[in-house]
């Protein structure tokens, strides 16, 4: 019966196909948004999880200020409460191997007529060598670094070089940074993150004389000696500047737990634009009620005819639920196809939009997911009026006009 069944509610789409279609569309829309929301949600997780992971795991953020990460990498490019003496104290650390100290800020950027703003890092000669050389943050791609005795040069990032303005910055050409004149000296090789391939790079007493801060700095990079210890010293340095600084002033962050807040962040993301696109699947939902009560009335006879011969009440509810399930799963299955290439044409106009380089993905079990979703919706809306449809009698259905 299962089958007679299908075959039934299939000729019956077939017959409405413009209702069919109509009601199918809530549905299609529902599905689609939640698809490309997710697939950007998850683009963006994998993303920045693979450039955490490739910071490597022997790696600390130490910044002044308290509260959660985020909070505290905010307030860290606000108020600088780190200072020059404290890059010594940390790498006097038991487990520290490198520490490197950097004052960041906002600034103007002026190259030939063009202006944009974006961060200008300063920092010695020294701490680039540390962090380009031995911790293998970032990497030179043309020219070379910052060497000591050096002032108005600047290395750049990828970004700036042939993405930013619109003539290519070459090594040898001139920057402007505040007015300050820069030399071109090298540029660094793409990390994937347009805000660190849109930096700028230049010696940390030019950085000083530009923003004032005798001895301030923004943030240190730390590089552990054993991986594995890597919490212990943390802690070890959040208690060290503390003690210099008060409680709840300083925040250390290490790779892993910048992962894991990231994760949370778009978890929470996912839930909220996830909830915001399935309240269209709930008006879809209302638009196959109401499509199933019509199909009903116009089915009268037909259901009182089904009955006379012997259908059961569990054979009337079983072709409209199949029918109402239908009407779900098409819906999902051209929605998961809409998102899904929606999702690509996100990926060929994200590229420069978005913070960071990453790629819209669609799993399996995101669509399976959403089919099911759908199949559900188009059940539970169909559920009513295949109820009403069961309950008719045979007789009184017959005489319908």
């Amino acid at each position: 019966m299962l089958q007679q069944s299908l075959e039934i509610s299939l000729d019956t789409l077939k017959h409405r196909k413009i209702s069919s279609i109509l009601t199918v569309l809530g549905i299609v829309i529902g599905i689609s948004a939640i698809i490309s929301l997710l697939s950007i949600g998850v683009g963006l997780q994998q993303s920045i999880s693979e450039q955490l992971e490739g910071m490597g795991s022997d790696k600390i953020m130490v910044m002044p200020g308290s509260g959660d990460g985020f909070m505290a990498g905010m307030s860290a490019f606000t108020a600088e409460s780190l200072t020059d003496k404290d890059v010594e104290t940390v790498e006097d650390i038991s487990g520290v191997k490198i520490a490197a100290g950097l004052l960041m800020k906002t600034l103007p950027i002026k190259y030939k007529d063009e202006v944009v703003t974006t961060y200008v890092t300063g920092g010695t000669p020294e701490a680039y060598n540390k962090m380009f050389l031995e911790m293998r943050i970032f990497e030179i791609n043309e020219g070379r670094s910052v060497k000591e005795g050096e002032s108005d040069v600047t290395a750049i990032g990828s970004r700036i070089v042939d993405d930013v303005f619109e003539d290519d910055v070459k090594i040898g050409d001139t920057l402007y940074v505040k007015d300050k004149k820069f030399k071109v000296i090298g540029n660094l090789k793409s990390i994937g993150n347009s805000q660190d391939d849109q930096n700028v790079y230049i010696t940390l007493d030019d950085m000083r004389e530009l923003v004032g801060g005798k001895d301030s700095l923004t943030l240190i990079y730390v590089q552990v000696s054993n991986p594995e210890n890597i919490d212990n010293v943390a802690e070890k340095i959040e208690k060290k500047l503390e003690d210099k600084y008060g409680e709840n002033t300083i925040t250390t962050l290490t790779s892993e737990q910048m992962t894991e807040m990231m994760n949370s962040i778009f978890s929470i993301l996912t839930f909220v634009v996830g909830g915001i696109a399935s309240i269209s699947l709930l008006v879809a939902g209302v638009g196959i009620a109401n499509t199933m009560f019509i199909s009903v009335m116009e089915r009268t006879k037909e259901i009182g005819v089904m009955k006379a011969i012997g259908a059961t009440n569990y054979n009337i509810m079983e072709i409209f639920l199949i029918e109402s399930s239908l009407l779900g799963f098409i819906g999902g299955a051209i929605g998961s196809i809409i998102g899904f290439l929606l999702s690509q044409i996100i990926n060929l106009f994200a590229v420069g939009m978005i913070p960071v380089t990453f790629q819209a993905t669609v799993t399996p079990e995101m669509v399976l997911f959403c089919l099911g979703f759908s199949v559900i919706v188009g059940i539970i809306s169909g559920l009513w009026p295949a109820r009403k449809a069961a309950k008719m009698q045979p007789v009184e259905a017959l005489r319908y006009e």
